[in-house]
């Protein structure tokens, strides 16, 4: 039987190597995504480093630390030993490259009094990914604005969903930049906090405003799946007119197997929709605070501040999902 040696990758994770196989090809079947090509060692698309231990690359064997060790074709190499390895543009298993592209603006469209839909197309030839969830950067004017992505993979569209009221001046900047445009440099997808696979247990969403957009495509990815456990929607907004998109709950109530949505404002009364904030509506209907997978959307003070409800009602905090925890973590 050829030895086997562990192959550690760029900080992202380790995966077993035989004696008698490439590095590419064993790291391709533990899920990691090497760049390849020719498969030869002629295009160098798999050219890395090699930070630690020895490989054979053809008929050299290759140090870490010596000059010759300094680029190693991955593609051709062998594993001698436990190797440290670094390689640019390795995604880990479930990791989506990220691309640099320019999408055309195909349509703005408004949605409420301040929330538009923006749909933007990536370019064809190269297939972009992305997990439910995830959001994206525009970049403009030298500067970087995060937005969900409001719908999940199937195809080149992109839709993003943008608020942009009296109260932010930025984003009216945004709105008139992708009107002026034709198209728009995005940089996708950013984000760990998303369903790619059917989790095992009931989903509960609480979200706030354009916190619908990525729980928007979250739940079009459980559709896809046929997902088969409870999903919980809770949405709040100050006024009725704060809403948009009214109709689609409506529709996933008939393809989802177990699905309720529940609506809350905080200004106003009215007799369609709960009163007070949004988490409130939710720990009003929590009876298993350990069973559901929790995912939030909203501003970090709206995130942080349904976090700790949540946890105080006895929610693993490991339960508990959101982007806001890793770009705007606390102190």
């Amino acid at each position: 039987m050829p030895r086997i040696y562990t192959i550690s990758v760029n900080g992202k994770g380790r995966f077993p190597c035989r004696a008698d196989q490439t590095i590419v090809d064993a790291g391709h079947q533990a899920g990691f995504g090497f760049p390849v090509a020719c498969r030869n060692g002629v295009c160098e698309r798999c050219a890395g480093t090699l930070t630690y231990g020895h490989v054979q690359q053809r008929n050299h064997t290759l140090h870490a630390g010596d000059t010759e060790g300094t680029e190693v074709l991955y593609c051709v190499a062998l594993p001698l030993s436990d190797c440290e390895i670094t390689v640019p543009e390795v995604t880990a298993p479930g990791e989506l490259p990220v691309h640099n592209v320019n999408c055309q603006i195909l349509e703005i469209e408004a949605l409420n009094h301040d929330v538009s839909r923006a749909w933007l197309q990536l370019p064809a030839g190269k297939r972009i990914q992305w997990h439910a969830g995830q959001y994206l950067m525009l970049n403009l004017h030298g500067e970087c604005y995060p937005f969900s992505i409001a719908n999940h993979c199937d195809g080149r569209k992109l839709e993003l969903h943008i608020r942009h009221g009296d109260d932010n001046s930025a984003a009216q900047d945004i709105m008139a930049s992708l009107k002026a445009d034709s198209t728009v440099s995005v940089t996708l997808p950013a984000g760990v906090r998303y369903i790619d696979t059917a989790p095992e247990r009931p989903v509960w969403f609480i979200c706030g405003s354009t916190g619908f957009a990525p729980v928007k495509a979250m739940v079009e990815r459980l559709i896809a799946v046929d997902f088969a456990h409870p999903v919980r929607l809770f949405w709040g907004a100050r006024t009725p007119e704060d809403l948009y998109l009214p109709n689609l709950p409506v529709q996933w109530t008939g393809v989802l197997k177990d699905f309720e949505a529940t609506t809350s404002l905080s200004d106003i009364r009215h007799p369609d929709h709960a009163q007070g904030l949004v988490h409130e509506a939710a720990l009003a209907a929590l009876s298993e605070p350990t069973l559901p997978l929790f995912f939030l959307g909203g501003s970090p003070p709206m995130a942080w501040a349904v976090f700790d409800a949540l946890v105080a009602e006895g929610v693993p905090a490991q339960n508990i999902h959101c982007d806001v925890f890793d770009y705007a973590p606390r102190d």
